[in-house]
């Protein structure tokens, strides 16, 4: 436990009270600070759960000075002020002062707290560790979980299940578990070979644990703590502490995992940095209802979707494109990107434009080859013909919009395309990375440059002022830092960068284009399955990009669903409500159209591609793709409900109508059955009579949908269900 020194008297001053012996409390928590013989201590007291879920405070913090390393683990000249709902601790770590803010607002049953330090030093204090939280002992000196919490679990929020986890993988524990396995810091290393499972990312062990958010379930109730912080690359962690008298877990704060958040490494003298806000909240339930209260968190702080949002259907022409599949066995002159003028035509396009149309869908995606070598983003004239002219046509002869893959710098640089790639003389030589010695890494194009951004938001502004209406930012990975002082950005160049800098160019193209739609992947780990950011950073801020990747699973979806990675898309959506984009092959998919309406119903923006080689499926896909097309504004604006993993709801109160989707994810023949309070799905009117084109479902009168249906191995089932006009007859004499 840690303990602070004793309280200053000073803290009378500006309405402040000394916090001996103080209480701050409202409908959910109560907070206490006494002050016992060795000094200081803080307690928090869970009024639903009736039980202390914090007996303490960690602090620790490892700095790097000139003999090595010093690790401060109190906090010296500890003081403590109540004012409102305000209880403010201040005090000094490794150099550092601490203030550490916690607010417990009277109309409001939650518990915010907020941590800022400020380097008041004439020199850079250097981190290597620090964290700071609640601590909770729940383990004895011998490792026995406590009596009274066997049963609890705690689940990460909202990837109970991740993409890249295996088979019957989850991050949902016992404290047993807990305290029995260890944690994992996750890593991205763009000179490793790509794996399909995990694209170029891994876990080192670690005893933290890092997440959006936690729901630990006691009983009936569930602690829940979300992490929020659009300047910082900060999780939630969760973390062992192994002490004399037990095991403790510290929670909430912030912690330094694995070199993040990058500020902390070095801050300047004079420089303060603020740490994300945390929100303690407990519900009613387990972690469902712990990821609905993530998401309207969230939704508060403006991550959620647009009320107008309505992303085209898209139709992918890489599934079917000769180009994507030419290799060769052994070494030809020129460069596989010479190929394009054979392989991708615009009459191979027009065919692809001809299937769009045929889906049902609305704007033709062009994957690689559309520019003049991978990356310049230069359109291909040479065999596209003009781009206005080609625009023209797709809207005239097709009825659909342009939609472009955008391969930003990082993939131009990865190891293979440096000494194989053209497209890297499109960009100058002053884009170059250095690395941290000076020298310059030739053909490394920094994605944080100025010379380099400049040069690509110029070319992408040309593309949409010619009417194309959707980019995809791929190939954004952060490639390890850059040291080059002339390229604009922060020495060395660090993860938080990377996101500024890719972020800034959707800001650039919204500030000319705002109704151009930008999908963003994940800044650091880019075509990874892995999420190395949180699911709402950046999102939501003026002129920001508006989809989120949906986890690189585009390439073998049954797979994805058959092994349980596809899985995250749920949890996915009951956490967050910020869209997210993918678009999957449909040659893969099974005669129930499973693949079709998984990713349709978990992916706010779908796109399909890929003609099933069963001309049988391939007819159940358009007719399929019509009823997708007639329900479309319940998937892409619909409020997302779970019954379970196989049961999912799409809700428009406004409408006071849903479609339900029905799952089999299993070999055997089962009958699926659920039922969803619909009281949960807010501005539902209730008190109306509704019906349905499938008999699967019903209500009671408790306000309960029920869902009851025999499905075959692997299958798929949707239908929609809404109230019947109200019609009420004139009195009759």
């Amino acid at each position: 436990m840690q303990h602070c020194g004793k309280v200053a008297l000073a803290l009378l001053m500006l309405g402040a009270r000394p916090a001996l012996g103080e209480t701050l409390t409202n409908t959910a928590y109560r907070l206490e600070v006494t002050n016992g013989p060795s000094g200081l201590t803080l307690a928090l007291r869970d009024q639903r759960m009736g039980m202390a879920v914090a007996d303490g405070l960690i602090y620790r913090a490892q700095r790097t000075v000139a003999e090595g390393a010093l690790l401060s683990r109190e906090l010296k000249s500890c003081s403590v002020a109540v004012t409102g709902d305000e209880l403010t601790i201040r005090g000094k770590l490794a150099g550092l002062d601490l203030e550490q803010r916690f607010t417990l607002p009277a109309g409001k049953p939650c518990l915010e707290e907020q941590i800022t330090l400020v380097n008041g030093t004439s020199e850079a204090i250097r981190l290597e560790e620090f964290e700071a939280g609640f601590r909770r002992r729940v383990a004895s000196m011998t490792g026995r979980v406590l009596a009274g919490l066997t049963e609890d679990r705690i689940v990460a929020l909202p990837f109970r299940k991740r993409p890249t986890d295996a088979e019957g993988e989850l991050h949902d524990y016992t404290l047993n578990q807990l305290l029995t396995q260890p944690g994992g810091a996750q890593r991205v290393n763009m000179e490793e070979s790509w794996q399909a499972d995990r694209g170029i990312s891994g876990y080192v062990p670690s005893r933290h644990r890092s997440a959006e958010g936690w729901a630990w379930t006691h009983r009936d109730s569930s602690l829940c703590v979300f992490k929020f912080s659009q300047d910082l690359l900060e999780f939630s962690a969760l973390s062992t502490v192994v002490e004399p008298d037990g095991v403790s877990l510290r929670f909430g704060g912030a912690c330094m995992v694995d070199g993040l958040p990058s500020r902390l490494l070095a801050i300047p003298p004079g420089r303060s940095v603020v740490l994300g806000l945390n929100r303690y909240q407990t519900v009613s339930g387990d972690y469902v209802e712990g990821l609905y209260a993530m998401r309207e968190f969230l939704d508060e702080r403006g991550c959620r979707f647009p009320a107008d949002y309505n992303p085209p259907a898209q139709w992918n022409e890489l599934y079917d494109s000769p180009f994507w599949d030419v290799d060769t066995p052994g070494k030809p002159d020129g460069n596989i990107d010479d190929t394009r003028a054979v392989l991708y035509t615009k009459a191979l396009m027009e065919t692809e434009a001809a299937k769009a149309r045929d889906y049902s869908c609305e704007s033709l995606y062009l994957d690689p080859g559309w520019d003049s070598n991978f990356g310049t983003l230069i359109w291909g004239e040479k065999w596209l013909g003009p781009r206005r002219e080609f625009v023209d046509r797709m809207k005239k002869e097709y009825g659909l919009g342009l939609s472009l893959h955008c391969p930003l710098a990082s993939w131009m640089s990865h190891p293979v395309m440096r000494t194989n790639n053209p497209g890297v003389r499109a960009y100058p030589e002053t884009s170059f990375r250095k690395d941290a010695e000076g020298k310059i890494l030739t053909n490394s194009i920094c994605c944080g440059s100025r010379q380099y951004l400049d040069l690509a938001l110029r070319r992408m502004l040309e593309s949409c002022a010619d009417g194309v209406g959707f980019l995809m930012f791929d190939g954004d990975w952060y490639q390890g830092g850059c040291w080059n002082r002339d390229h604009g950005h922060p020495v060395p160049y660090r993860e938080e960068d990377q996101v500024e800098a890719v972020s800034g160019l959707a800001q650039g193209v919204h500030a000319k284009y705002p109704r151009v739609l930008i999908e963003m992947h994940d800044p650091i780990g880019s075509g990874s399955p892995a999420k190395f950011t949180p699911v709402y950073y950046k999102y939501g801020l003026p002129g920001g990009f508006d989809e989120n990747w949906g986890f690189e699973l585009m390439w073998r979806p049954m797979h994805d669903l058959r092994a349980g990675a596809a899985k995250a898309l749920y949890y996915y959506n009951l956490g967050c409500n910020v869209p997210a984009y993918l678009h999957v092959d449909l040659r893969d998919d099974n005669d129930h159209a499973l693949v079709l309406w998984w990713y349709a119903s978990t992916c706010r923006h779908l796109g399909i591609g890929g003609t099933h080689p069963n001309p049988f499926v391939a007819e159940l896909h358009r007719r399929e793709m019509k009823r997708y097309r007639e329900w479309e504004r319940f998937f892409k604006r619909g409020e997302f409900f779970g019954i379970s993993e196989e049961i999912h709801l799409h809700v428009l109160p406004k409408e006071n109508a849903f479609v339900a989707n029905l799952f089999n994810l299993s070999s055997e023949t089962r009958v699926i059955r659920g039922e969803f309070d619909l009281r949960r799905a807010k501005g539902l009117d209730l008190n109306r009579y509704y019906i349905g084109a499938s008999r699967w479902g019903g209500f009671k009168k408790e306000g309960k949908f029920t869902v009851s249906l025999e499905m075959p191995p692997w299958s798929a089932e949707v239908g929609a269900f809404h109230a019947i006009e109200e019609t009420r007859e004139s009195s009759k004499p």
